[in-house]
């Protein structure tokens, strides 16, 4: 019968989050299937832990928490290549898209985004990729609504200049 009850618990979670999830690990990684496989990832981590029956107090933050591990983990394991080794290698670059400027644009935003800390991408990523309000994003981070909006505020004064 518990095991039930998880089950329930599990879906209600996977309904209500699922999506955001998965809009948080694509935002992070760039790469649809990948985002997909982590989302799956992180239900099935959920429903590890929730068999333990240990106490998840904020389903929502330990969903977050979760994915922001994978993507640690993925990054960590990430061996990087540099455009000019893949260009040196004979690969050439196409553009098939008729945006390539709007394209240009996101491209350097998103580049600029990733120099700010971990912590600012992060709020900013919640409050405009994920459409939370500050008060959402202070009860998952466990601050007040005032000290979130603060960091946000500056978070992105420090973007604005960097885009200057």
């Amino acid at each position: 019968m518990k095991d039930e009850s998880l089950e329930m618990k599990l879906l209600t979670a996977y309904d209500a989050h699922a999506d955001a999830i998965f809009r948080h690990c694509y935002f992070k990684t760039g790469e649809r299937e990948l985002a997909q496989d982590m989302t799956q990832d992180v239900f099935l981590k959920a429903w590890s832990y929730m068999q333990r029956q240990d106490p998840i107090l904020n389903m929502r933050a330990f969903l977050y928490r979760l994915a922001d591990n994978l993507v640690i983990d993925w990054y960590r394991k990430r061996k990087s290549q540099s455009l000019d080794a893949l260009m040196d290698g004979g690969f050439e670059p196409v553009e098939t898209d008729s945006r390539v400027e709007e394209q240009a644009e996101v491209s350097l935003a998103l580049a600029k985004l990733r120099e700010l800390h971990a912590a600012d991408q992060k709020l900013i990523a919640w409050r405009f990729v994920e459409g939370l309000s500050p008060g959402e994003i202070a009860g998952m981070l466990g601050e007040s609504e005032n000290t979130v909006s603060v960091r946000l505020h500056r978070a992105l004064k420090q973007l604005r200049a960097k885009l200057q």
